[in-house]
């Protein structure tokens, strides 16, 4: 059975041709499972893992304190056996579970493979460091007690955090927060050993505690996982390997889903979604997603700095329904409110609706009638999106208005740095949430220019760290639904749709427990093959 748990209840070498993967022997494909990724992960280096590609990966080796429940999606213990919190929310005292290993691997020795809580507080100091070569997660840990002043070089160590012996740790927060559980899911113990030894091979070598160890990884072809036999969980994981095969075209994995070279479907082909729910009803899922996806102003620099007319003008001119329920054959619902997937609290507030007659209005308040004086403008999208008919419809909406736009596709490997940079001023981008609560999108979208729009309001930030550290869900929603409110009137995005997770699995495949949050976050530790 296929289990699909709407959280909350709110919802390298060449390619494969269109042979495949080899073909597995009846014992092999008892025990294989075949995962198709559309893009290769630009790293395996878990204190910078940005993208749903490297995560994709990262969480089969990797382990947190806590971890999601495939069921319900409420947080639930990991390497934390167990945990306490003081009366006054600002001390967790967590109790390690004993006997949990780090990976035994080529190239790394350990005096002892025991995890410990020092082993917890390297980790975490690993990820506080404000040296984005080293980390690009402080925010993980940022409600810690002295992480603010360790991540920028004014301490050599984090107050807030205790080994008080080899299984117990104890974290005491600046102020009560109440996400932390939730941010520690990707907080992960990393093995110093590995990062030492490994050097330079660490980002590409991952080691940690998890279910599967890292086997191989042939770019642009495929990586592939095996069973981790010292892993401290009995009986799991149930598969014997896993393989993420490179298939970036959708079409060529349609084919080698029908051949039965792959497991799971999870790039519908654009046009196709309707064909395949009738060609396998059995197969095909669908839940409402955690995704937001959008096209981004860049805030600093370029036409879009200071010009909230000219953001707004973008923003009316786009027919969103036509994008989406017709190019795209409602494969996202458009985004006719905000920022937020409309699974969340705070999420209903007015939406940019299509009015074209609007968009020249604002267009010629912007400074620019007709589009004259408007100087060249360039929308970049990665190139894995290429192919979706939606980015040519939005240049001829824009067009239609006054506003010509030159499209730019950018291989993924280099284009999640490259649109943080000053010379790119409108961009593709989305966000996968881990769980339905505004603080996902707010806290690393909206707050102090994290995103790569820049988007920075003073006003934002403080209200942001007033609703963090209220414990009262009925005001703290509130706050955020002043929060949503001002950032729709600051108009920092074009807000396109909110995901739907459609797929495709070969009946055959047991424990797949889907994620409103995407495919990515399906634990594969529980999955098994009984043909």
């Amino acid at each position: 059975m296929l289990f699909l748990a709407v959280w909350m209840a709110a919802l390298g070498l060449l390619a494969f041709s269109l042979a495949g993967p080899p073909a597995l022997s009846r014992v092999e494909a008892a025990t294989a499972f075949r995962y198709p990724i559309a893009t290769d992960p630009e790293h395996l280096d878990p204190f910078r893992s940005t993208t749903v590609a490297t995560r994709t990966i990262l969480i089969n080796v990797y382990e947190g304190l806590t971890t999601f429940d495939p069921l319900t999606g409420g947080i639930k213990p990991e390497l934390a056996e167990s945990w306490d919190i003081s009366p006054d929310g600002l001390t967790y005292t967590f109790h390690l579970r004993k006997g949990v290993q780090f990976q035994q691997v080529p190239g790394v020795t350990y005096e002892d493979p025991n995890v410990t809580a020092e082993d917890w507080i390297w980790s975490f100091k690993m990820f506080l460091s404000g040296d984005t070569s080293v980390s690009e997660h402080p925010e993980y840990l940022e409600a810690v007690k002295g992480a603010k002043a360790f991540t920028e070089g004014e301490a050599g160590d984090v107050e807030g955090l205790r080994a008080l012996d080899d299984h117990t740790l104890q974290i005491t927060l600046e102020a009560p927060n109440h996400r932390f559980l939730f941010d520690l899911v990707n907080a992960y113990v990393v093995p110093r050993e590995a990062y030492e030894q490994l050097g330079s091979r660490f980002s590409s070598t991952p080691v940690g505690t998890g279910p599967f160890l890292f086997r191989e990884w042939r770019r642009d072809d495929h990586i592939t996982l095996v069973k981790n036999p010292n892993y401290w969980e009995s009986g799991l994981p149930k598969l014997d390997t896993l393989t993420y095969v490179n298939v970036p075209d959708a079409n060529t994995q349609l084919f080698q889903y029908r051949q039965d070279e792959l497991d799971v479907l999870l790039d519908l082909p654009t046009g196709q979604v309707a064909a395949l729910r009738s060609e396998f009803p059995d197969q095909y899922h669908e839940i409402p997603g955690l995704n937001v996806r959008y096209m981004g102003f860049k805030w600093t620099t370029g036409p879009f700095k200071d010009n909230r007319a000219l953001r707004l003008a973008f923003n009316y001119a786009i027919d969103k329904d036509t994008l989406w329920n017709v190019l795209m054959e409602g494969a996202r619902f458009p985004a006719t409110q905000g920022v937020l997937p409309p699974a969340m609290p705070a999420a209903d507030v007015d939406g940019y609706p299509y009015d074209p007659e609007k968009a020249k209005e604002l267009l010629a308040e912007a400074g620019y009638p007709g589009g004259k004086g408007l100087p060249p403008i360039t929308y970049y999208y990665f190139a894995s999106s290429a192919s979706e008919p939606y980015h040519a419809a939005i240049q001829s909406m824009l067009a239609k208005v006054g506003i010509p736009i030159e499209l730019r596709s950018e291989d993924n490997t280099t284009y999640w740095s490259h649109i943080g940079e000053d010379d790119v001023h409108l961009f593709l981008s989305g966000w996968s949430a881990d769980f339905p609560d505004p603080s996902e999108v707010f806290n690393f979208l909206f707050y102090k220019g994290r995103d790569d729009t820049k988007y920075d309001n003073p006003e934002v930030d403080a209200m942001i760290d007033q609703a963090t550290a209220m414990t009262d869900d009925q005001a703290r929603n509130a706050l955020y639904q002043k929060i949503h409110e001002q950032i729709m009137e600051d108009v920092p995005w074009v807000p396109l749709a909110y995901s739907k997770v459609m797929l495709l699995v070969k009946p055959y495949v047991k424990d797949f427990h889907l994620s409103a949050a995407g495919a990515y976050r399906v634990p594969m530790k529980y999955v098994s093959i009984e043909r």
